[in-house]
């Protein structure tokens, strides 16, 4: 059983469609407050629905149990509950989902991050990101670190500016295009 956390966004519905599609199961994520549509399409492609909130350490542990994969692709950017920030979500939150995952025997974890290529931007994303690499690279957990590059300028347009508007991030990501792999 494989538990996709940020099932509602836009790629956590994408890697649920595929798991459907492959005939593999899964467990959905989501919070109360999630768009019922989402919810939705979601149950009709197979999905095991199950409730919580990265914030809520208690919700973490039902969800991880008998899972043998996670896959986060979950961020606070765009959100507009409380408490939301991504210190309450992209660090302390997904710190507990690895250490739910831990707790269960979570055979792999998977963490889609962000690209080395925008890492030297002093960003508190970007930033967010590299602290729960770390905490996933030192937890014992067999895990796989995916870090996006094009696709992620849906949700870092927003916050770091277009590349037109913000220099600092396009020098940052010509630099890292000029070096070797």
């Amino acid at each position: 059983m494989t538990l996709v956390v940020g099932a509602t966004g836009l790629l956590g519905t994408e890697i649920c469609r595929r798991l459907a599609s492959a005939g593999k199961p899964f467990r959905a994520f989501s919070r109360r407050t999630s768009d019922p549509e989402k919810r939705r399409t979601l149950q009709e492609l197979g999905a095991e629905m199950v409730e919580g909130d990265l914030k809520e350490r208690a919700s973490l542990d039902p969800a991880c149990r008998n899972a043998t994969d996670i896959i986060t692709t979950a961020t606070s950017i765009g959100s507009r509950e409380e408490g939301d920030s991504f210190q309450t979500v992209d660090v302390n939150g997904q710190i507990q989902l690895v250490d739910a995952a831990r707790a269960a025997n979570v055979e792999h974890f998977i963490l889609i991050s962000a690209s080395r290529g925008i890492g030297d931007c002093d960003n508190p994303l970007i930033k967010a990101k590299r602290a729960i690499e770390k905490r996933i690279q030192e937890s014992g957990l067999v895990y796989t670190i995916l870090r996006s590059s094009f696709f992620m300028e849906t949700w870092l347009s927003p916050h770091l500016g277009t590349i037109s508007r913000n220099l600092r991030w396009m020098r940052c990501i010509i630099r890292r295009r000029a070096m070797p792999p």
